[in-house]
């Protein structure tokens, strides 16, 4: 059966009543995220549970109206930044500035068919003609045809997204000591070791947990040869697991989020068969001048952990910050 279709008078733009990720493998694929890439809701989820790399993304350090990018076999997958923060709106300036970056990219890229949701207009609530107006005009003569896929045309699988639970998140006022587990229960307590050679990274984050749970000697011990970036050490007590993940190879590097999503990967793997719903511990980081990587932190947390669900993550704010 031949999908309805509305072609605009400049042959760019042609809606389709069909389901994003029904399209064939030769379309690359695009959507709106915010600079936090929680991707908590919508066919966002599909975008990341699907392609996942979601440290790849924020290693890219798009700002708002600029374009993150995958490369997934032979096609690109556009990321469009239009707003700060998820629980925020896109402005018709911010989603104009991604798509004219998502244009350029496009012809780098030498992309000749595109499917798109409409951008900016689902949960966004921006106005789709003003929106299709934009895209029209910034893609004009560039050689690239664009899908429309309506995504809302398809109850049963928005349905389902409705439904994917996510790991619970808190912000806690307190210190390690004060935090008590679960009957039954192991806490799975992550730091962040920011160099993989010596003199061995350490700092109140590391300084607190061993006051409780003492794994500084065995971890000292793991420093005697150089480590590697996305490794995880694992330190077990009879209350706590204690996971160390090196994120970088000099304290002066940009925190990597692919190499703490390397890590996350290797945490779930070790716990995934545990019978009790797993609570996570994060420390705040306040030693970092980049904006929002607590709450990218955080989303990554999420994103990896997301089979894991039910699951609880802590994050813990220090009462001076």
């Amino acid at each position: 059966m031949e999908l309805k279709s509305d072609i605009d008078q400049h042959n760019v733009i042609e809606e389709v009543n069909k389901f994003l990720f029904d399209m064939p493998e030769e379309y690359s694929l695009g959507h709106c995220v915010a600079k936090d890439m929680r991707m908590s809701a919508g066919i966002a989820i599909y975008f990341k549970t699907h392609f996942g790399r979601v440290g790849e993304l924020m290693d890219q350090r798009p700002k708002v109206g600029s374009v993150a990018y995958l490369k997934h076999n032979d096609r690109f997958i556009y990321y469009l930044i239009t707003k700060e923060y998820s629980n925020a709106k896109p402005s018709y300036n911010s989603i104009t500035g991604a798509i004219t970056k998502l244009r350029d990219l496009i012809v780098q890229h030498n992309v000749k068919q595109l499917a798109i949701p409409r951008i900016g207009c689902g949960l966004d609530k921006l106005d789709w003609s003003i929106v299709k107006g934009i895209i029209e005009k910034l893609f004009k003569n560039v050689g690239c045809t664009i899908k429309i896929c309506h995504f809302t045309h398809n109850l049963s699988k928005e349905s389902e997204l409705g439904r994917v639970e996510h790991p619970s998140t808190f912000q806690v006022y307190k210190s390690i000591k004060d935090i008590e587990k679960r009957e039954f229960e192991k806490l799975n307590i992550i730091l962040i070791s920011r160099k993989t050679t010596l003199p061995v990274y350490w700092d109140q984050h590391f300084q607190s947990v061993n006051e409780k749970y003492c794994f500084k000697s065995q971890y000292y011990k793991d420093y005697q040869e150089d480590l590697e970036v996305g490794q995880c050490l694992c330190y077990s007590t009879t209350e706590a697991c204690i996971f160390v993940i090196i994120t970088n190879k000099n304290t002066t590097d940009h925190f990597s989020y692919q190499n703490f999503e390397k890590g996350l990967v290797k945490i779930k793997m070790l716990i995934k068969n545990d019978q009790w719903h797993p609570t996570f511990i994060i420390h705040r980081q306040t030693d970092y001048t980049e904006d929002l990587i607590n709450k990218k932190v955080v989303s990554l947390i999420c994103s990896v952990f997301l089979e894991l669900t039910p699951c609880l993550v802590l994050q813990l704010v220090s009462s001076n910050y």
